[in-house]
């Protein structure tokens, strides 16, 4: 079991990553949303096709090189082998830049077919050529950082960024350049991201590094770190197109304004998985160097994930129409695919639980079977429900991908001798739903129904004891005396009434 010292700082690393997590989701929202403002259905929906494609390839670019590595250098740093720790990153980083540029390559040799097939102008293609290299240094660089748990500075290098980014866009969309300066103004969130967390990295991991020395073990180090990222980067592929190809399906099926509005729920939604998942990428180099422990600690994992996140999801559920409506009134048909969107929640912290288990076992079959139950369904269904039902049937395609991901993750579960308490999972579904569904129904401002169900589902989560005195004493171990004391303080009155 970890000692309090060690949970301590996996906490407060997790800690950080939630707030990294929350202020993507926030700065996500505020991008489109201002974009939204500034431009036009089809300027949002032909950048977000190609943020979208660009996405796919650098992920294919990547390898699966940024997960493959963490419990490597994890267990190096944590041992304090901080020189094979800075040979696993080079190894990384030389099969990385293999990777992007095969890909790169590709994009130009097929850039007129695009063009052509697509009716997009060339500056996207060589945009998202410097989207794929920016994403997956950047992607890089953060993962050494977290597996490192020092994540003390990723809230304000993305909030940086994210800024910068924002400001970008909408200089350049003022300035006419249309979907050409969205997607620059996408891209140098990832530049700056990378050179800032290049500069940390080099400042304190990796300084006074002996370059001479490290190479002679390259090939062996290299060898290992592409093996377990190949396993892990097939299932990644195929999850991240099951996930994403929905708007560029859309985009070919019904043109680039409905991808745009449907771009646009689905990023309300992954912004709420990046939170989500935020645990689940401190938990994955965590559990790695553990030797016992492991199952409980992924349940907990998981039930944790679905105190934090679903009050909020299972709020906006009710709340839809005035979320997508802030976007403007062309955007308010997606209020349906947001609410179909929102449904995949609960089976996402499931299957991202057992899949991170799995990977920390070094079981590849069970990664594997897990990345095939969630996407292959997912993509097969994109191709029959949009012809047929449009945006909402690509929401409705991504839900039940996820919901049969995720019963095969819990036929996976079950072989690799992990516990689900289902009650406490519906329970903590049930309560937000129903608090959701009540205050909408007593026609309140969206942002207080959304806040009351939150603050309700907590209060009864805490007088049934679903969330309990150690989860409040994990909490307070990573906060502030200051904020902490209030905690205790609010936790006490409501147990005692």
């Amino acid at each position: 079991m970890c000692s309090n010292f060690q949970k301590k700082d996996i906490g407060r690393g997790a800690a950080y990553i939630y707030i990294e997590a929350i202020a993507s989701l926030i700065s996500g929202y505020l991008f489109w949303l201002i974009m939204s403002k500034l431009t036009t259905n089809d300027v949002i929906g032909t950048s977000s096709t190609v943020i979208t494609f660009a996405t796919i390839v650098a992920v294919i670019a990547g390898l699966g090189i940024t997960t493959g590595m963490q419990p490597s250098i994890a267990k190096s740093l944590s041992e304090k082998k901080i020189d094979e720790a800075k040979l696993y990153f080079i190894s990384c980083l030389l099969l990385v830049s293999i990777g992007i540029f095969v890909c790169c390559l590709i994009i130009l040799i097929t850039g007129g077919w695009i063009v052509n097939s697509f009716h997009i102008d060339f500056g996207l293609i060589l945009m998202s050529i410097i989207l794929v290299t920016s994403y997956n240094t950047s992607t890089l660089f953060r993962s050494v950082i977290v597996s490192s748990l020092r994540t003390r500075s990723l809230p304000l290098i993305f909030i940086g960024s994210a800024g910068a980014k924002i400001a970008l866009g909408t200089l350049l969309l003022v300035l006419g350049l249309g979907s050409v300066g969205l997607v620059i103004a996408f891209t140098f969130n990832y530049i700056l991201s990378s050179i800032l967390l290049a500069a940390i990295l080099l400042r304190t991991i990796f300084k006074n590094a002996e370059i001479k020395k490290l190479l002679r073990n390259l090939k062996v180090n290299t060898k290992k770190i592409l093996l377990a990222s190949m396993v892990n980067w097939v299932p990644v592929i195929i999850m991240l197109v099951g996930s994403q190809v929905g708007t560029i399906v859309v985009f070919g099926a019904y043109g680039a304004s409905k991808a745009g509005v449907y771009f646009l729920a689905l990023t309300i939604v992954t912004g709420i998985s990046s939170v989500m998942s935020s645990l689940y990428t401190v938990a994955l180099p965590t559990l790695s160097s553990l030797q016992d422990y492991r199952k409980r600690i992924a349940w907990q994992t998981i039930r944790l994930s679905a105190i934090i996140i679903l009050p909020f999801s299972c709020s906006l559920i009710f709340f839809s129409y005035e979320i997508m409506n802030i976007f403007g009134e062309s955007y308010v048909n997606g209020s349906i695919s947001l609410q179909i969107l929102l449904l995949s929640m609960l089976p996402i912290c499931i299957s991202d639980g057992v899949y991170t288990l799995a990977y920390s076992y070094r079981n590849y079959r069970y990664v594997f079977m897990v990345g095939l139950g969630i996407s292959i369904p997912q993509t097969i269904l994109y191709f029959l429900f949009v012809p047929l039902y449009g945006e909402p049937g690509a929401a409705m395609a991504y839900t039940v991908g996820s919901i049969i991901g995720c019963l095969a993750s819990i036929i996976i579960s079950k072989k690799m001798g992990l516990l689900l308490f289902w009650k406490e999972l519906s329970i903590i579904f049930i309560v937000s739903t129903s608090l959701g569904y009540v205050l909408s129904n007593l026609h309140l401002n969206y942002i207080l129904g959304i806040i009351f169900t939150m603050a309700f589902s907590y209060i009864i989560l805490l007088k049934i004891n679903i969330v309990t005195r150690a989860d409040i004493s994990d909490l307070l171990d990573i906060l502030p005396d200051s904020i902490s004391n209030q905690i205790v303080t609010f936790v006490r009155k409501f147990k005692r009434s």
